[in-house]
């Protein structure tokens, strides 16, 4: 989600004095701050940290000594109800001032333009083509990059969502190559999915099986390097086992096969998840509360992008929540990665508002 700063005289600019004459009583939520408006809602949320890291050591003579640092996001948001109605976000992410994101919502179809960072909604993704669900070890479409500048959604065409994204230039070849289109909806029992971006496109379909989930996949996807496309399939199936939940895949890539299994569970309110494929990449999760904070341990055996050596992708770290305060945390975690806590050995505090 694009992170936004309304600044006052920007608000003044895209409300004008109707507006100003709106406001009725400040209403303060769990997560935000917001005033009602007779024509309008503007919600002012967002989250600030204070952090000491001592990052990981990535090149040979690196400084890894810790910093103290901050970082400040914030969401504000203006909405004009109504059956046709607009989103106006504009803002600041990471101490950094971002531009604008204008969504319009109708009847029948949604659109959102922005710097770099439109979106389709939830689930949308940052291209159009990402509604096209593939299975693990396929390619995929295009790649998952946050450039789409216009998305466009018809989210109730005959029962189906229908998308197209892109770029606001269209002058360069790269930028008409980022043109995509998506697909999702469900007929007779049957989920599919579908998207396509220049030269690459995939299809999926979904169903229940004697209690099993299975989805089956293909796709024809453009390899630069033969230059030419190359054909991808896969079958996955998810079915409980009792109190577990078991997954397993088989692919085949441009001639090439691969299998992934993992089984997931929750064990004295811990939520475990372990798993192994074709590439020996196993992997091992565990969440769940420790005493007075919540624990969060992850391992994967395949190499780690942010290490000069081959290591794992290692991640551990305990979260409290202080009592008496509206989402204030205090946290210690190791990364090697960069996902659900930043790199390197790290200690925050970390707020909500």
């Amino acid at each position: 989600m694009k992170k936004a700063l309304l600044t006052t005289t920007a608000l003044v600019a895209l409300s004008g004095a109707a507006f100003a004459s709106s406001v009725d009583t400040p209403v303060n939520s769990a997560s935000s701050t917001h005033h009602t408006h007779s024509d309008a809602t503007i919600v002012f949320s967002g989250d600030a940290n204070i952090k000491y890291n001592a990052p990981l050591k990535l090149t040979a003579g690196q400084n890894t000594d810790g910093v103290v640092s901050s970082d400040v996001d914030l969401d504000v948001t203006m909405t004009s109800p109504g059956a046709y109605s607009a989103t106006i976000s504009y803002g600041m992410e990471g101490n950094a001032i971002a531009g604008a994101t204008v969504t319009a919502t109708t009847p029948l179809f949604n659109v959102s333009v922005g710097v770099a960072d439109a979106r389709g909604g939830a689930g949308g993704g940052a291209d159009a083509s990402d509604l096209y669900a593939d299975i693990d070890h396929m390619t995929g479409i295009g790649t998952d990059e946050d450039v789409t500048d216009w998305y466009v959604a018809l989210p109730n065409f005959g029962g189906w969502t229908v998308a197209a994204s892109g770029k606001n230039d269209m002058t360069t070849t790269a930028n008409k190559q980022a043109t995509s289109i998506g697909l999702k909806g469900s007929v007779g029992g049957i989920s599919v999915t579908a998207g396509g971006m220049h030269k690459d496109a995939g299809v999926s379909v979904s169903t229940s099986l004697m209690g099993a989930t299975v989805k089956v996949a293909a796709a024809s996807i453009y390899n630069a390097t033969k230059a030419k496309n190359v054909q991808e399939s896969g079958v996955q199936v998810d079915m409980p086992l009792g109190g577990m939940n078991l997954s397993v895949n088989s692919t085949t890539t441009d001639g090439t096969s691969n299998w992934g299994a993992s089984v997931s569970t929750t064990v004295a309110g811990y939520a475990v998840s372990v798993g192994t494929d074709s590439n020996e990449e196993n992997t091992f999760k565990l969440t769940g509360p420790m005493g007075p904070v919540s624990l969060h341990l992850e391992y994967d055996s395949d190499d780690s992008a942010l290490t000069l050596a081959k290591d794992a992708t290692v991640e551990a770290g305990v979260t409290y929540a202080v009592p008496g305060t509206n989402g204030t945390t205090i946290s210690a975690s190791y990364s090697n990665d960069d996902d659900d806590f930043d790199a390197g050995t790290q200690v925050k505090m970390a707020f909500k508002f």
